[in-house]
Formats: structure tokens, C-alpha cells, sequence
């Protein structure tokens, strides 16, 4: 039989084991009373152990805080390797998360930043580096990287210096010669001085700019811009190009595309893919685009960050990048926080395409939406929604799925209407949508909670609508509540009125809508994120197939509704 002392060890064997078990599990919270046992696991050979130990303290109660930072921090002091190391670096992120409320932990990194163990000393540094710059931190690592004898010392204190920022850091690494750090501390720099994109400015000749959209929309997009844009063409699904002549502010005006870009000349690949990016942005095009349309301050670099469009996450790539082009000497700064332009670059096939994304402005196209709900519309969809529908100056125009508004505001853009009224039964989008009607500055408009298969407004001309589809709300319902809603809707509109949405199973509604009287004028496919959808519209058959209804003859789009276009064009776009 085992004696008490070897029963007591035995004991302390079984729970030590039953944490380690533990502790593995990523949502375990542990009690502070076993605070003590879970930092002496971080003196365990196992490096599992030890960080599955450190994440565990992180999850004690938070109440507890400064108790835990207290006995981290007087381990650490007397700890031997390699839980010494362990427990600094623990210390560092109490100090990151804010749980150093005394200051503890970050005393103990200063002091252990000249610490006789290479670990505990380089675990310190990785640390302050992390954290708010102030005097004592600035000053210390300073002083270290001045003292540091060892390369591995050097390289890690002056990626903290770097990441601090600061005066010390400029004065010791802005001359470059520390590789990452001297990037770090040169994205810093510029942060100081940003720079911005000016809408108002124009390029010197007519410039090709790209517009993307959704896929499906490329038709919508070229119709906006309509005779404003030379050469509109069709490049590849969700992309648009045209010529841009004059300020920058036109073609970010465009409401149903997302966003827009600069094409670069594609190129033949070379044997390096970094020396491949810069050479394409440090080209003349290139700092022509750039500098066309932002202003720096004082002659401030240029920032941009880096998007490797079907590439993945290559962080090798990106950091020779930006050592590469601040060695140029062309006023450039890759740096991936809140920059001015984005950069993407397909690399996929023989040849390589880069595009010159502006982003450091004011995108005031959909202000008005600050409060959304669940199902809430994407701007781009709503301005296309309301773009391809047949409208009138004395239009009635009802949202029966109104969400946040999107759609009633966006049709109020385009021009005059007699009325507009957003209906929804869910009470928190009612108030969505009234707050964002009245910041759109959108008058005569009504919103009220209703059900859209119960409700009849009067004198309907326009249905503008997305509808649930079945992902965020009316999960599983939605099939069935969209069939009844078609055949109210036929009942609604006057004759001549069109239907203007989204269908996410098409065949079943287009039967249901023929059945009450409306017809397909027009229909395509969009990529709703993850799913297509087909975009419709249907018109309510007249009542005599002679003379139009007097309130649908002034349409003003173009020179025809859509009401009043050709059947057989109305499967072209959604094939593709």
C-alpha cells in the first residue's frame, strides 16, 4: 500500500493531469483558486501546456484582475527558465488587455527588458511594443536597443520601437537597415501626416475607370451612366469599364456600383512576384493615378495597402512589398491600416493585373443609412432596383418589405412622385425606415407596420420591393408569404403598374404572377452574396389592350418603360 506522502502525491499527480485536460479546452474559465496551478503549468517541458495554461488566466474572472497580475508578476521575478520567459510574456498580455490597472505588469517589463535570460528579455520587448507609448516605455526600449549586442536582440527591440512609434524610434531606425521595423516605423510616420483623396480633382486626358457591381448588374450600371461615360463596356461579371473625363467625384457618384478603380496595363509575369508589384506601382501610369487625385500634406508618402485578390493571406509577399517600394524613393508607404488607395493585384495566369482602388474619402452617396435592420437592403441593390423600374411624375409608389428605406429612397433620387408608402411587420424596421427617409431629406413619404399580403394602399402606379428571401428573416416561410404576396399585388397595382423585385425561386412566382394578370417585361440574375436571386419586373396587364391607362402614359425613363420593351430580350443578361 502506498504511504500518505506517496497517497498526497499521487493526488496531486491525478489533479494536476485533470487540469492539464482542462485547460485544452479553448471556452474553459477557470476560479481564481486555482490561479496558483495554472501558472505553475507554464513551467511544464510540454509548450502546449504552457499556452493552453496562459490562455486559461486570461479567462479568469475579471474582477479578479489585478490579483492575477500581482501573482504573475512575483513569479515571474524568482522563475527560472523557461517559465520565467512564459510568465513576462503572460505579464505582457495582462498589460495589453488592460488588466494592469496598477501598473504592475508593465514596471515588471521595463525592469525585465535587460534581463539576464535571452527569452525573458525578448519577451518584454515583444510586449512594450504593444502598448501605449509613454516616457518610461519609450526610454527603455530605447535604451536597450542602444545597448544590445546580439543580433536577435536588435531585430525584436527595434520591431518594438517600430511599433511604438515615436521620436526614439524615427531617430534610430528611420534610416533604415532593420528591415521590418524600418517599414514599421516609416508607416507610422506617415500615419502622422495622412494623406486624402480629392474628388474634385480631374486627370489630365480621359481615363479608364473601372465600376464594380454586383454580377448581374453590369447592364443597370452602364444605363446610369448613360451618355456621361464614354465607351461604357462589359469586362467581366460584376465589372464595368468606361472613359472618365473630369473630376474624380463623377465616378464615384455612381450609386449602383460599390466601388471603383484604376486599371493598370496587365504584364507578363517575372520570376519575382514582389519585384512584379513594384515595378507596376512605382510606373509612370501608376504615380500618375496616384498623384492625380490625392493631396498629402507637406509632400507626405502616399499610402496604400496591399490586396492580393485570389492569392490568399501571403504575408512574405507583403512584406517584401513594402520594404521594396520604400527603398524606391517614389513617396510610397505600403501600410494596411486606414490607407488612402488599395491596390489589388490578380496574380492567377500568365500575367499580372493591378488595380488602383481610391479609398481615403468621404463616400456621402448613402449617409442617410445609419439605422439598418436584419434584412436590410445593400444600397447598390436598392439604387438598381429603383433604376430599372418604369416611373412617372405622379407615381404612388409602395415598399411592401420596406426594411430600412432603402428602396423609397432611392426611387425619391430619381425623380418626381405623388406619394410613397413602406409598409413591415416588424416594428424596429418601421423606425429604421422613418429615421432614413427623414435624414434623405425624403418627403410625402408614409411608413407604417403592416403585413405586404394584407395591406391595399390606394392608386398603386409602383411596387418597389426586395423581399425576404429566407436567410436573415422569414426563414422557411418565405417561399410561400412571396407566392401570396404576387397575386395581392396584382390586385393593388392600377393597370399598367409595374412590380419591380427580387425572386429567389423564379419559376414558381413567374406562374403565380401570370395567373393574376402580370407579365415579365424584364428579368436577370444577380449575385446576392452566396446565392442569385433573379431581378424582375412585372407588369399589370391593361384592361383594354388599346389606349395606356392615363396615369402611366408620362413615363419618364428613357425612351420607354420597361413596361413597354420587347419579351424576347428579357432572358439575355440572367443566361450569362
Amino acid at each position: 500500500m502506498p504511504t500518505s506522502k506517496q497517497g498526497r502525491a499521487g493526488g496531486a499527480t491525478n489533479a494536476t493531469a485533470d487540469l492539464v485536460s482542462r485547460v485544452a479546452d479553448a471556452g474553459f474559465t477557470p476560479s481564481v483558486r486555482r490561479l496558483g496551478e495554472l501558472l505553475d503549468l507554464l513551467a511544464r517541458d510540454d509548450e502546449d501546456d504552457a499556452k493552453n495554461a496562459e490562455r486559461a488566466v486570461l479567462r479568469v474572472e475579471a474582477q479578479y484582475a489585478a490579483r492575477v497580475v500581482e501573482e504573475t508578476v512575483r513569479r515571474a521575478r524568482t522563475a527560472e527558465r523557461p517559465a520565467r520567459g512564459r510568465l513576462t510574456q503572460l505579464a505582457g498580455r495582462l498589460a495589453h488587455e488592460g488588466k494592469d490597472a496598477s501598473g504592475a505588469a508593465s514596471a515588471w517589463l521595463v525592469e525585465a527588458i535587460s534581463d539576464g535570460d535571452p527569452k525573458t528579455r525578448r519577451a518584454a520587448a515583444r510586449a512594450l511594443g504593444k502598448l501605449e507609448r509613454t516616457t518610461a516605455i519609450e526610454a527603455a526600449l530605447a535604451a536597450a536597443f542602444d545597448a544590445a549586442s546580439h543580433e536577435d536582440d536588435r531585430r525584436v527591440l527595434a520591431l518594438a520601437l517600430g511599433k511604438l512609434g515615436g521620436r526614439a524610434a524615427e531617430t534610430r531606425l528611420a534610416g533604415g537597415g532593420h528591415g521590418k521595423a524600418s517599414v514599421i516605423v516609416e508607416r507610422e510616420l506617415a500615419r502622422q501626416t495622412p494623406g486624402e483623396i480629392v474628388p474634385g480633382r480631374a486627370y489630365d486626358r480621359p481615363l479608364e475607370v473601372w465600376f464594380h457591381t454586383r454580377s448581374g448588374l453590369e447592364d443597370v450600371v452602364k444605363e446610369e451612366l448613360g451618355a456621361a461615360f464614354a465607351k461604357p463596356r462589359f469586362v467581366a461579371p460584376g465589372i464595368v469599364a468606361a472613359e472618365l473625363t473630369g473630376p474624380l467625384a463623377r465616378a464615384l457618384a455612381v450609386r449602383t456600383a460599390a466601388h471603383v478603380g484604376f486599371p493598370l496595363a496587365p504584364f507578363d509575369k517575372g520570376a519575382d512576384l514582389a519585384e512584379d508589384i513594384v515595378r507596376a506601382l512605382c510606373s509612370p501610369p501608376s504615380l500618375a493615378i496616384f498623384r492625380a487625385f490625392t493631396s498629402t500634406p507637406d509632400g507626405a508618402a502616399i499610402r496604400f495597402r496591399l490586396e492580393l485578390a485570389r492569392g490568399g493571406h501571403r504575408r512574405a509577399v507583403a512584406w517584401r512589398v513594402a520594404e521594396l517600394v520604400r527603398s524606391s524613393s517614389h513617396g510610397l508607404v505600403n501600410d494596411p491600416k486606414a490607407s488612402t488607395w488599395e491596390v489589388h493585384v490578380d496574380d492567377v495566369g500568365p500575367q499580372i493585373k493591378v488595380e488602383l482602388v481610391p479609398l481615403g474619402y468621404d463616400d456621402d452617396r448613402f449617409a442617410w443609412r445609419e439605422d439598418v435592420v436584419a434584412a436590410s437592403s445593400h444600397p447598390t441593390i436598392a439604387a438598381a432596383l429603383a433604376r430599372v423600374a418604369p416611373r412617372s411624375d405622379d407615381d404612388v409608389v409602395w415598399d411592401p418589405f420596406v426594411g430600412a428605406g432603402a428602396e423609397l429612397i432611392e426611387r425619391a433620387r430619381l425623380g418626381s412622385y405623388a406619394r410613397l408608402v413602406g409598409t413591415d411587420v416588424d416594428p424596429h424596421a418601421v423606425l429604421a425606415a422613418r429615421a432614413n427617409l427623414e435624414r434623405a431629406g425624403v418627403a410625402r413619404a408614409e411608413v407604417e407596420e403592416a403585413d405586404a399580403a394584407g395591406f391595399t394602399p390606394e392608386g398603386v402606379t409602383l411596387i418597389v420591393t426586395n423581399p425576404p428571401m429566407g436567410r436573415r428573416v422569414q426563414r422557411g416561410a418565405h417561399a410561400e408569404l412571396l407566392e401570396r404576396f404576387v397575386a395581392h399585388a396584382a390586385r393593388v397595382l392600377v393597370p399598367g403598374g409595374a412590380l419591380v423585385w427580387l425572386v429567389p425561386e423564379p419559376r414558381r412566382i413567374r406562374e403565380r404572377a401570370a395567373a393574376a394578370g402580370l407579365e415579365v417585361a424584364r428579368a436577370f440574375s444577380v449575385d446576392m452574396g452566396g446565392f442569385s436571386a433573379e431581378l424582375a419586373v412585372y407588369v399589370k396587364r391593361p384592361e383594354s389592350r388599346g389606349k395606356r391607362p392615363e396615369s402611366r402614359r408620362r413615363i419618364v425613363r428613357g425612351k420607354e418603360s420597361a413596361a413597354e420593351r420587347r419579351p424576347d430580350a428579357r432572358g439575355k443578361r440572367g443566361s450569362r
